[in-house]
């Protein structure tokens, strides 16, 4: 299927590795513009060197900051000139905690990387994103949202907030014609799962895998998610053929939660 994705102007936050990474070769090999931002540099560069296509956008940024946000806007509109589809991916545990092993501080950084960074963004980028045929919000939640555990509740507390406003601003963006949706990965194999496996002490390659066998047994479909596959789901919400679709959010877990509503 065509999904008539050539030069639209796609931003995507969190992009140096991961589901944002894989969202931006998927929406480039599309024959989409791209800009993206991740904090490391070198996993720009990186990503640089795998994408198809020119006219792409690699700026190093911390969207834990309002000026952060501010300077990848710029930056974004500069390089592109305008916004189609902006994807709002970027998002951290940052500390894996119960309760009460978190403090102010821990719940304030989780707030602004994992929910502000998308109200920012967002009310930059709107009034360009009025002004293109097929605008699209996108924004990464996780399942965590809904079924909460005991364990990063301030990741989780903020994943929720990110789900409601999906809700909120579709329909304060729908007489502008801007389709606002989210997407609740599950498990999924991300930086914070990498961490973990090089912080074991452990052989990194054999904690890799351990997780990723043991994870997969909790899941119906057997296996851990990758990055990749999130890429259709995006790319289709971000085309044409989702025209009749906003303020809904979709599971992408290989039906770990197994919610029939």
């Amino acid at each position: 299927m065509d999904l008539n994705l050539k030069n639209r102007k796609v931003l995507i936050t969190g992009s140096g590795d991961g589901i944002g990474k894989a969202l931006a070769l998927a929406f480039a090999k599309e024959g989409a513009k791209v800009a993206v931002c991740a904090r490391s540099q070198d996993r720009l560069d990186s990503l640089a060197g795998e994408i198809e296509g020119e006219g792409h956008l690699f700026q190093s940024a911390d969207l834990g900051t309002a000026k952060g946000v501010e300077t990848f806007y710029e930056s974004a509109m500069k390089q592109l000139g305008q916004v189609d589809v902006l994807i709002n991916n970027v998002g951290a545990i940052l500390k894996l905690a119960n309760f009460f092993e978190l403090t102010d501080q821990d719940w304030e950084d989780s707030f602004q990387i994992n929910l502000m960074s998308a109200v920012r963004l967002s009310r930059h980028c709107i009034p360009s994103l009025k002004q293109s045929a097929c605008a699209r919000i996108i924004n990464i939640s996780s399942i965590a949202a809904a079924s909460p555990q005991d364990v990063f509740p301030h990741y989780s507390a903020m994943k929720a907030g990110l789900s409601n406003l999906t809700v909120s601003l579709a329909q304060t963006l729908a007489p502008d014609k801007i389709l606002v949706n989210s997407i609740s990965p599950g498990p999924v194999w991300s930086k914070s799962w990498e961490d973990e496996a090089r912080n074991s002490g452990s052989d990194f390659e054999q904690t890799k895998k351990e997780i990723m066998e043991q994870t997969g047994k909790t899941v119906p479909l057997n296996r851990m998610g990758m990055p990749e596959d999130l890429a259709g789901l995006a790319l289709f919400l971000a085309s044409e053929s989702s025209s009749w679709i906003t303020a809904t959010n979709f599971t992408v877990d290989g039906g770990v939660t197994r919610n029939p509503f």
